[in-house]
């Protein structure tokens, strides 16, 4: 109905108030910008403001637009702009939220990657069972089964895994169970039942 009849405003008054909100979203950004943002909390809070300053910005553009060219319409292609960006913010937080209530891998950790940097270590035979998941915001974590040669340290090499889980993917929580390998010739992945296991649930804070 605005596009279509579009009512009068006070355009200079429009763009005075939308100057002066702009400005005081600057700031609200920048305080919020140097926060841990990690967290979707902060990370909505953020977003809010952000869009807020958009609006105040084509607000303001709006405004003088009227106030030189008399052409109202444009205060209503300024909230349909000013609408776009918050659907896009809100899907955006939305799609990271659904990951934490479904439990789901982190967008930036892909178990395929995971798997292989674990092979990598020193000492892993084999990996399975491996699940990558976010608890909350920002907190992935990280289970799985890792064997280890027959005489192998397997307590050394669950504190390698994790510390590499740290120090490579920021996984401040792993629980790890590790099983030992009774014939290092054959693959682990090939044997039907359990070895002999060392350590379950080792985690690490």
């Amino acid at each position: 109905m605005r596009l279509i009849e579009p009512p009068a405003v006070d355009s200079l008054l429009v763009g005075i108030v939308a100057i002066v909100g702009a400005i005081v979203n600057i700031a609200a950004v920048m305080a919020l910008s140097r926060a841990n943002r990690k967290s979707l909390n902060v990370e909505g809070s953020f977003q809010h403001i952000l869009t807020d300053l958009y609006a105040f910005i084509a607000t303001a553009i709006a405004g003088f637009i009227i106030w030189a060219t008399g052409w109202y319409r444009v205060d209503a292609l300024a909230a349909l702009i000013f609408a776009g960006l918050m659907a896009k913010a809100g899907y955006g937080l939305v799609r990271e939220s659904g990951r934490v209530f479904l439990e789901a891998a982190p967008a930036n950790l892909h178990p395929s990657t995971l798997d292989d940097a674990v092979r990598q270590v020193p000492g892993v035979l084999d990996v399975d069972d491996l699940h990558v998941w976010e608890v909350t915001s920002g907190m992935p974590c990280v289970s799985a089964r890792i064997w280890v040669g027959a005489q192998a340290d397997c307590h050394a090499i669950r504190h390698s895994v994790d510390a590499m889980l740290h120090d490579r993917f920021n996984v401040e929580h792993s629980t790890l169970q590790t099983e030992h390998q009774q014939d290092d010739a054959e693959p682990a992945s090939n044997r039907e039942g359990p070895g002999d296991a060392c350590v379950f649930g080792g985690a690490s804070a």
